[in-house]
């Protein structure tokens, strides 16, 4: 017996229009805040998502396991919003060379626990839009330094650097937050 995914994927493959809609309804919030992370605007981030489901239904014939197909579409929606980085950020400065990576030592030491994520979310999307996609990619997909480096065609360093940058000005700001609270 075929799970519910299953036969949703098997409708869509066989140009169901009903199994698109019920495929976009049931994915799009989530998907949604995907995109909504690497993108800098909900605008853009609407974009990256009608992109990204038309990647969707073009290639699910290509999906080989339905039950991994709601990691099928994240993988798509990321690769989408880096696409759509691309095309807005025509030159990428490979070497930051000239800005000073902060030095580790010198971070604030805080505890994010019981802080709102809301809070958290929020400051990580007020990052430069470089470093917040590397951010996403290393620190909330798990991606590897080279593996960034290849999605965005930056060198390995620079993620390193761009990383180390994102990490020091969010705890710079949440610090800031946790010390007005405190007031």
């Amino acid at each position: 017996m075929k799970s519910e995914e299953e036969q949703l994927v098997e409708d869509c493959r066989k140009n169901k229009k009903d199994a698109f809609r019920v495929l976009y309804e049931r994915f799009a919030p989530q998907m949604f805040g995907i995109c909504l992370r690497y993108s800098p605007s909900r605008e853009i981030a609407e974009d990256v998502l009608h992109d990204g489901f038309i990647k969707v239904f073009e290639t699910i014939h290509s999906l080989r396991d339905s039950s991994s197909l709601s990691g099928w579409i994240r993988s798509i929606m990321i690769y989408t919003a880096i696409n759509s980085w691309r095309h807005r950020m025509p030159t990428i400065d490979n070497d930051n060379d000239d800005l000073p990576i902060p030095d580790a030592s010198s971070r604030p030491e805080l505890v994010y626990s019981g802080m709102d994520i809301d809070l958290i979310l929020g400051a990580i999307q007020q990052l430069p839009e470089t470093y917040r996609m590397v951010f996403n990619l290393c620190e909330i997909e798990g991606y590897s330094f080279a593996e960034v480096a290849e999605k965005l065609g930056i060198s390995q360093s620079s993620v390193r650097s761009n990383l180390s940058r994102a990490k020091h000005i969010l705890q710079t700001r949440l610090a800031s937050f946790v010390d007005a609270k405190d007031e």
